[in-house]
């Protein structure tokens, strides 16, 4: 095999990683509107401070546990959660409006 036939699979075995960490990262995002419906139906508030800080703690030991860099999953998850809250309150707010709308 060629260094470039090698660094072309290579490189599609990479491309294969990134559509599962899409998705996955889809899947995430479609199951937290999933949880800001509940929330919002239970009245439970979209801020949840104890678990941001166990998925991020989480992240830090996975990261020990792997040999990757702590702040570097710990800054992937800022943004993951970011993004998460964000999606969050737009659903809580649309449910929101829903429900006053009924009444």
């Amino acid at each position: 095999m060629t260094e470039h036939n090698e660094l072309q699979r290579l490189r599609a075995e990479l491309d294969a990683l990134d559509g599962t960490l899409l998705d996955t990262v889809r899947r995430r995002i479609d199951l937290g509107v999933r949880i800001a419906r509940h929330k919002s139906r239970h009245g439970v508030p979209m801020m949840q401070p104890g678990r941001v800080s166990l998925v991020k703690d989480r992240a830090a030991r996975y990261a020990a546990d792997h040999g990757l860099d702590e702040a570097f999953l710990v800054n992937l998850y800022d943004a993951i959660i970011t993004e998460m809250c964000r999606v969050e309150d737009l659903v809580m707010s649309r449910e929101s409006l829903t429900a006053e709308d009924r009444r």
